[in-house]
């Protein structure tokens, strides 16, 4: 049963990958950046560092609420919640203005990795663009805990709701936008749960 869950679960992950493309936020914007010098291929654990105001007690809700969604959706790519010495720390902001951010023109996520089995020094090859983005925009990062940097980022704009509604779906929908650009699974993941069967 835990077999076919875990197997289930990565098909899942996979066909939203390949529907995100062609659903979308429609006129929404959504992207990620990262670093050349990051250990994708190594990460296991993860933690979080970013937490709202405690003085406004709506915005509370939506960062917990946010907390629980990106964390279940690392635990199906296979990363492992820690608080001892994480591989990665996990930052997300909520901006509820409008915001202009500066991003990087880069080579698609997915074939980088697939040609850059290690992390590589830092180059010239971040060309930065500037981005406006509306209606709010969520933003996750990912920083290596022990190089104290940042190495992912992923944004998606168009989850400014009313901070004080009941829904939480449109904070779902800006997660699962965000990480089906981060389509890497814990090392060694894929390869556990294949060889289980």
């Amino acid at each position: 049963m835990r077999k076919h869950y875990y197997l289930s679960t990565i098909l899942l992950v996979i066909l939203m990958a390949g529907l995100s493309g062609c659903l979308g936020f429609g006129h929404r914007k959504f992207g990620s950046d990262y670093s050349y010098a990051g250990a994708f291929h190594k990460y296991k654990t993860f933690n979080f560092i970013t937490h709202a105001s405690e003085e406004d007690s709506s915005t509370l809700k939506n960062y917990e609420v946010l907390k629980k969604y990106i964390r279940e959706r690392l635990e199906i790519q296979g990363y492992e919640y820690s608080d001892k010495k994480p591989d990665l720390l996990v930052s997300y902001y909520i901006y509820y203005n409008d915001l202009n951010m500066k991003g990087y023109e880069q080579e698609e996520f997915d074939i980088w990795l697939v040609n850059n089995d290690e992390p590589t020094k830092e180059h010239e090859g971040y060309k930065p663009i500037k981005m406006y983005m509306s209606q709010g925009t969520l933003l996750v990062t990912l920083l290596d805990h022990k190089k104290q940097n940042a190495v992912w980022q992923g944004y998606t704009s168009g989850v400014l709701s009313d901070p004080s509604t009941e829904s939480t779906a449109y904070l779902n929908r800006a997660v699962r936008t965000i990480f089906d650009q981060y389509r890497v699974f814990r090392k060694g993941y894929l390869r556990e749960n294949s060889s289980a069967n």
